[in-house]
């Protein structure tokens, strides 16, 4: 059996909430604060832990407002000897099978105080669950921040003796062999410090040369050196858990000793096979001291693991590598107040996109799981300056804690369905696609060209002379809109497209050309940026650059015109478009002729930029 939903009402940040789990590995991810601490401790207070965590009900439990709060959650697909176990409680769903619900009722009390009630059944008609039946739902619990090495430490109460007192084999606490051989232990112990023993002389100055004088004549005081509580209890807490293969002179480092405090709480998963009762773990900010290799070792055991062993594990994260290297269907993204299953069944992703998503989905993008806002541009141009843009805006995109996704343009649909539930339903992270136009000018035809194989010459340049590549009528450029529009749009997503050409050519277009147009010269003269060109070089370099600029303007060159000519070096791969998008970056940041905000969303070339970046960092939104 598995846990298949929570369902949280009026619980921390949740008002009304159903989060739908699947059998195997089920990763929370989303920003601080989202609710995934709160879903791990509504599962704790309901279920309980196997190792008896204390848990209990705090003010802050309650949303708002209220007084009360309720959290139930169900099992599906029991087994029959499972369900032989919860016989008295069962219920059927519309198809005849049988499944397990409970609920916790909790009611805040004038005296500051908390009463709460726990039912099972799907009409709460049936009662609370009793003796082993409420044990058998109990789930393994591991802590975030957790010290390893301290609860690894033989002590009272030591969380590594906790875990072995909950396993099968330390259930006979009175006739257990552990209990036999601490008994031997104690008598050879007492024996090494008797009368005949090496150590007896330890115990003859305790009890000759002081105790002897310490007593009163009526109360003679003795001793006796033995081992503390044969007890198992006790017993168990002598115990430490240790890595063979440690140097002497080496200490383990704390993601060492956190993988080994994992293997140890996991031993509470490793059940009988007539073991008729839940299996599940809750681990949060698995991460922890962890370096990215181990993570993700870690997790491709646990995803891997999970069917085989048969358990369900629940992971709280804060790691986009671990977000990136498991399948997108079992994560949930959690979002103020809100948790969104990414199962094929809720979004709007086709079974080529999960598919798709599994290869190239990698730690930079998976960012855009913890964000506030993310922008999806198709090109690393897009990726390089809209951050500077966004600057002189004065919204920084970190501030506003948003990402930017850079993907090709084949793969921006693809990325967009995430966030696009089949319900309509909002996540509430807005989305800004960004998108090129492609509808170049027919001033583009005189000056740029593309580059084509030759037989014997290698690159030949061949003019773009097809005047259908700039010839486009009015309804057939409605219809593209229409289309682009559509294909996007939906949801917390929208699409942001250039007026006219691409990115470039509508910088070129804008009050950024003459920043634009010395980077191009710059990346002419150092491609790759392999030449770095001290500071009177590049005086003149921008001089040079800005009176050309000006010749054009004398000459009658129409604005069209001259955004054509800056862009032709990158269009016939003289420049590269991501080297003139790293050194605009750097002169738009440096800003020195002082291009202000109201510049910039003035400038009608630039609007899709200034209203993509307005969606994602609209503070209503977050």
């Amino acid at each position: 059996m598995y846990l298949a939903y929570l369902k949280l009402q009026n619980f921390r940040i949740f008002s009304d909430c159903k989060i739908r789990f699947l059998p195997g590995l089920n990763l929370l991810a989303g920003e601080n604060d989202a609710g995934k601490t709160a879903i791990i401790d509504a599962i704790k207070l309901i279920l309980g832990t196997i190792s008896n965590d204390w848990t209990k009900i705090e003010d802050s439990d309650y949303h708002d407002k209220s007084d009360t709060f309720s959290i139930a959650c169900a099992f599906c697909e029991l087994s029959e000897q499972e369900a032989a176990s919860f016989l008295d409680w069962l219920s059927f769903d519309s198809k005849g099978n049988y499944y397990l619900k409970i609920t916790l009722r909790a009611r805040s009390l004038s005296d500051g105080k908390h009463s709460y009630t726990i039912y099972a059944g799907a009409d709460e008609d049936s009662g609370a669950l009793q003796g082993e039946a409420r044990e058998k739902l109990r789930v393994t619990y591991l802590k975030p921040l957790r010290d390893a090495e301290f609860e690894l430490t033989p002590k009272r109460n030591s969380r590594f003796s906790q875990i072995l007192d909950s396993y099968e084999i330390f259930q006979n606490k009175n006739e257990h062999p552990l209990v036999d051989i601490m008994k031997k232990a104690n008598e050879d112990v007492s024996h090494y410090f008797s009368d005949t023993g090496d150590g007896a002389i330890i115990q003859k100055i305790i009890n000759e040369d002081y105790l002897k004088n310490f007593s009163l004549a009526h109360n003679p005081l003795t001793s006796k050196i033995d081992v503390s509580s044969n007890k198992l209890k006790s017993i168990l807490e002598k115990l430490e858990l240790g890595i063979l293969n440690q140097s002497l002179n080496k200490n383990l480092g704390l993601g060492s000793n956190n993988l080994l405090f994992i293997a140890a709480e996991l031993l509470l998963l490793k059940k009988e096979s007539s073991y008729a009762g839940l299996k599940l773990a809750l681990i949060e900010e698995i991460e922890a001291h962890l370096h990215p290799q181990s993570q993700l070792n870690l997790i491709h055991f646990l995803e891997k693991e999970s069917a085989g062993i048969g358990f369900q594990s629940i992971i709280s994260t804060h790691s986009n590598i671990l977000a990136s290297k498991i399948s997108i269907e079992n994560l949930i993204l959690c979002k103020g107040g809100k948790a969104f299953s990414l199962h094929r069944r809720h979004t709007k992703l086709d079974p080529g996109d999960y598919e798709f998503l599994r290869r190239f989905l990698d730690a930079t993008k998976a960012n855009l799981f913890f964000a506030n806002g993310v922008i999806i541009v198709e090109g690393d141009a897009e990726n390089l300056l809209l951050p500077s843009i966004a600057d002189l805006l004065g919204k920084s995109l970190f501030r506003y804690g948003v990402s930017i996704v850079n993907v090709s343009s084949t793969a921006l649909l693809r990325y967009s369905r995430i966030f696009q539930r089949r319900d309509e339903s909002l996540i509430g992270i807005p989305v800004a696609c960004i998108t090129d136009r492609d509808i170049p000018p027919k001033e583009a035809a005189e000056y740029t060209y593309v580059l084509q194989s030759g037989k014997n010459k290698g690159q030949e340049r061949q003019l773009i002379d097809r005047e259908t590549e700039f010839d486009i009528d009015i309804e057939d450029q409605a219809e593209r809109d229409h289309d682009i529009y559509n294909k996007y749009t939906g949801g917390d997503v929208k699409v942001f497209w250039t007026d006219n050409w691409t990115l470039e050519y509508e910088l070129a277009l804008s009050c950024l050309r003459g920043f634009l147009h010395r980077a191009v010269k710059y990346a002419l003269l150092s491609k790759n940026l392999e030449l770095i060109l001290e500071e009177e070089s590049l005086k003149t370099l921008y001089k040079e650059s800005d009176q050309e600029i000006e010749s054009w303007e004398l000459a009658g060159d129409s604005r069209e015109k001259i955004a054509v000519r800056i862009y032709a070096p990158m269009v016939r791969k003289q420049a590269s478009k991501a080297v003139v998008a790293q050194i605009l970056s750097v002169l738009l940041d440096e800003n020195e002729s002082g291009i202000t905000a109201q510049t910039i969303r003035d400038d009608i070339s630039l609007k899709y930029l200034v209203r993509a970046i307005d969606y994602v960092t609209d503070q209503r939104k977050l």
